[in-house]
């Protein structure tokens, strides 16, 4: 019997040895409210964007609203709103690269969309205006796809992570045409249920939000390398860097929503690579559908703990009959 505690004890030991050596970090948030949205015209934010130059928050109603985006500032209170004509169908989100602000219709829940539009507008104010915008239509290369998260990186290069099941990361051109329709590249794998997404400060890392976590890719690879719970939160939707850069706000759907700030994930860099901009179009291949294998690493070594289990219970077995 004493032979049979410590090999099963062994073994036990060894399957969480595996475990925690394959599982990517997973850390607990504290609850630090940022600000609350109390604005009775903001009843479902999804997306939020930092914006330097106008020392303000970014956020759009999800799909039945009119074409506005709203301004928040730093105590939660709207500042004003930016109008645009359009009609838009379902905006999911919103980004800022310099001094541009993106806002992207590209929620499909119905998978019927044969193309989705990003509009964009230099210089914004959130002065009450209504005005002309550009926009570019974009196209995924396997069919109609949900999404709710806009991704910008240094350069100002677009990229479309989905939500559904099979969810993945599609890149624009370096330089899409505003007339046509651009089709996306698919570059890697996502986590099912991202809702919203944003690069982190060194650009090395893309953080994606579910309802539940906050997901760090490698922004090369793609590949999973951490993960952060989140505040409760009844339905998050949006999630920024905050204007100091100091933390990640993560938004709700509904009314006084809450905006909390938890801490940018350190330690998550990934190796270097030959460009300094992750996105380049030279680092974006014609057809990655091969190399999209980021999360088989993971389930491969689920394999192993299973094998290492397997085999404690049959050295356990083995000592009972012999026993």
């Amino acid at each position: 019997m004493v032979l049979l505690r410590a090999l099963s004890r062994v073994g036990l030991l060894l399957l969480v040895g595996v475990l925690l050596a394959i599982t990517p970090t997973v850390v607990a948030a504290e609850d630090t409210l940022a600000f609350t949205i109390d604005d009775a015209r903001i009843t479902e934010s999804s997306g939020l964007a930092a914006d330097p130059d106008g020392e303000i928050y970014w956020t759009v109603n999800d799909s039945g609203d009119r074409a506005v985006a709203y301004g928040i500032g730093l105590d939660g209170t709207v500042q004003g709103t930016l109008n645009y004509r359009a009609e838009p169908r379902d905006v999911e989100a919103v980004a800022v690269h310099e001094d541009r602000l993106y806002i992207a219709d590209i929620g499909d829940n119905n998978g019927r969309r044969s193309s989705v539009r990003v509009f964009f507008f230099d210089n914004p104010r959130a002065n009450g205006l209504t005005v002309t915008f550009h926009a570019y239509d974009f196209s995924y290369p396997d069919g109609p796809r949900d999404a709710e998260t806009l991704l910008v990186n240094d350069s100002g290069r677009l990229f479309i992570v989905t939500k559904g099941e099979d969810a993945a990361v599609y890149a624009a051109a370096a330089e899409p045409d505003r007339e046509g329709v651009n089709e996306l590249n698919k570059v890697g794998s996502a986590p099912s249920g991202v809702t919203d997404g944003t690069f982190l400060p060194d650009g090395d890392g893309i953080a994606l939000l579910t309802y539940n976590s906050v997901t760090v890719l490698d922004a090369s690879t793609y590949e999973v390398l951490s993960s952060t719970t989140i505040p409760a939160q009844p339905q998050a939707e949006s999630l920024t860097v905050s204007l100091d850069q100091e933390s990640l706000l993560v938004g709700s759907e509904g009314k006084k929503s809450n905006v909390y700030a938890i801490p940018v994930p350190t330690g998550a860099s990934a190796t270097p690579t030959p460009s300094e901009d992750p996105g380049a179009e030279a680092d974006v291949p014609e057809d990655r559908t091969d190399a999209i294998r980021n999360q088989k690493g993971t389930l491969l070594a689920i394999g192993l703990a299973g094998f290492v289990a397997l085999v404690a219970g049959t050295v356990v077995a083995l000592v009972r009959t012999h026993g």
